[in-house]
């Protein structure tokens, strides 16, 4: 996944990846 992302693989996958790309930018 996106490197640091790669830690977020719980049920909060996509939320947690959508709240991630968010802060990233």
């Amino acid at each position: 996944k996106f490197g640091n992302g790669a830690k977020i693989d719980a049920p909060k996958d996509l939320l947690g990846r959508k709240v991630y790309v968010i802060l990233r930018k």
